[in-house]
Formats: structure tokens, sequence, C-alpha cells
């Protein structure tokens, strides 16, 4: 008998449409093994059948298929309440990017190396549209209630202004990112022709004071890559600008301290330092967190080099105050 326990998916309902007889068959028993209710069809028409017979919390879906691709089928879905995740080739960046305005929610790339990716990817993606539907709620009964006030608005708009397009491609990487909550952002940014410098910032400890932190983190990171293109290295050096940065927060007199990961990608490797950002997951948990950015003006930041795999890596991250990042960035072909 399938226990929740044992079963990370026992309960979800899932649909698989999928044209590949064989990794649609991987998929179906990957899934059930996991303990989820699963179906398993070929096209978009056929996915359209099995949506009006029977509930699914989530499709998984290839985007080249006969009759119904997964463009025209997502146009098909307005009225679906699950969410929706692409496994894709990384030959489909314009088809990738379309679906992802159209309302899918997440996407995975061919060829899958982890299955349990892909059990991580539907969890984090229920787990947000749960949330969001709670937000939305809140935000309909709770919206004149005094915690919002004009400074949190203001904070808002700051925070919004500083965030990059969530949705980007740069020499040679699609990026996309989603973000629940406020104190946690990324900043990612193309260098120079050969290099892209990314952060994760987490301000949760700093309440009205994170949009300070933000703003001060943001142009710090915004003139060091201006000042690279005239010849100052410290934009590929992770360790040297977090160390820089450290002593510009510490200055700053914050009530909290700043957890920051700064990490250049230069083809297929990703040079890395880690300033107090707790449970990283791979591969940058190779590198102990240092210390967080302002609290002690000396402190020191290791860097480590990963190399990068042909499908580029997942960062998903949860901090104290229960926010989420999920940032995603892999070479196209």
């Amino acid at each position: 008998m399938l226990e929740r326990d044992d079963n990370p998916l026992y309960g979800i309902s899932i649909l698989v449409v999928e044209d590949e007889v064989v990794f649609r068959q991987q998929l179906l028993a990957f899934l059930t093994q996991q303990g989820a209710m699963v179906g398993a069809v070929g096209d978009g028409q056929e996915a359209l059948n099995a949506i009006n017979q029977q509930h699914y919390d989530i499709i998984l879906m290839d985007l080249i298929m006969p009759r119904m691709n997964g463009v025209e089928l997502l146009q098909r879905l307005d009225n679906f309440p699950g969410s929706v995740v692409v496994i894709s080739g990384k030959s489909t960046m314009a088809d990738l990017r379309k679906v992802l305005q159209l309302g899918a929610s997440d996407f995975l790339v061919k060829p899958l190396t982890d299955f349990n990716e892909l059990t991580d990817t539907i969890l984090a993606n229920l787990s947000m549209a749960n949330e969001h539907s709670l937000q939305m709620e809140f935000a309909e009964f709770d919206e004149h209630k005094a915690h919002f006030k004009a400074n949190d608005a203001q904070a808002s708009m700051v925070l919004n202004e500083i965030l990059p397009e969530n949705t980007q491609e740069i020499i040679g990487f699609f990026c996309h990112y989603r973000l629940k909550g406020q104190s946690l952002f990324p900043i990612i940014k193309q260098i120079d022709e050969h290099h892209v410098g990314f952060l994760v910032v987490d301000i949760c400890l700093l309440g009205d004071e994170g949009v300070v932190a933000a703003v001060i983190i943001n142009g710090f990171f915004q003139d060091m890559w201006n000042r690279f293109l005239v010849n100052d290295p410290t934009a590929l050096q992770p360790s040297e600008a977090l160390s820089t940065l450290n002593r510009i927060i510490k200055a700053a007199d914050l009530r909290a301290p700043v957890a920051c990961l700064y990490g250049v990608i230069e083809h297929d490797q990703v040079l890395f330092a880690n300033a107090g950002l707790l449970d990283a997951p791979t591969p940058f948990d190779a590198a102990h967190p240092g210390m967080p950015l302002g609290l002690n003006a000396d402190a020191h930041y290791l860097e480590s080099i990963g190399k990068l795999s042909d499908i580029g890596f997942s960062l998903r991250f949860k901090n104290l105050a229960d926010d989420r990042i999920n940032l995603k960035l892999f070479p196209v072909s």
C-alpha cells in the first residue's frame, strides 16, 4: 500500500503528454513509483480529451508533437486550474519563451539526467500554485488592512524596479526565474561577450531596511560591471567582489546581515562565492557558506569553481521567511 512518507508524489494526479513512446513509459513508471496517479497520452488533442474526462493537478508536456503541439495545447488550456511543466529539448528556445508567456509555470530540459529533479519540480510548482491561490484570497480580503502601509508599497515598487526581466536570453544562455515573497531576489547581467554574472540576495532579516540593502547591492554590482569594461577585473572575482561589498554593507550599519551568492559563468564553467546563503543547492553547495555581509568588515569569501552540464543549472532556494526563488539558466543551441 502506498504511504505518503515513502512516496513524495502520493495522491498527486499527473497527465504526461509525450509522443516519444520510450520516454513516455519512463515517465509513467517513475511517477507511478513515486506514488502519483498518472495518465499518459501522445499528443495535445489526446490531452484535451483526457482533461475533459478527469481532474489533473499538473500536466507534463513535450513541445513538438503530432496533430497538436505544446504551444497549441497551451492556447487551449485557459481554464485548466493546475500547473503545466514543459519538458523540452534545448533546440526549441523560441517555443519555450512562448509557452512561458502563454502560462506554463516551469520547464525541464531534455535529456533528463536525474529524474529526482522532476519530482522536485512537480512539488515546487504545486507548492507555488497553492501559495499563489492563498495569496490572491488574502489580498482580496486584506487589501485595506493596516499592514499595507505606504512605505511597504513604496518598497515593493523599488524592489520591482531592481528585478531583471524574469525571462531573457543572454549570450547563449536562457534565463528564467520565479519568486514567492519579497525578501529574495536575483540580479542577472551580461558582463561582456564571454561572461554572465548572477546573484541571489536574501534580505529576510532586514525588515524595512531591506530596500536600502537591495539598492546598495544593486548599485554596487551595476557599477562594478560597468567598471569591468574599463579594465577593473573585480567583476570576474566573486571573492573580491563580495569582500568589497561586505565592507560597504558593514559601513551602512544595517540592523541585520545580508546573505548573497555571486557567480560568474564563462562558457561551461561557473566561478562563485557564498556570503551566508544557507542550504545552497547543487552545484553551489560545494562552497561552505561564508559569513553574511555586514557582520565583519574583514570577512573573506572562498571561491569555488564548477563545470556546468550541457543543460545548465536550476537554483531553488527557500529562506527563513519561507520566501522562495527558482532560477534556471542553461545554454541554448
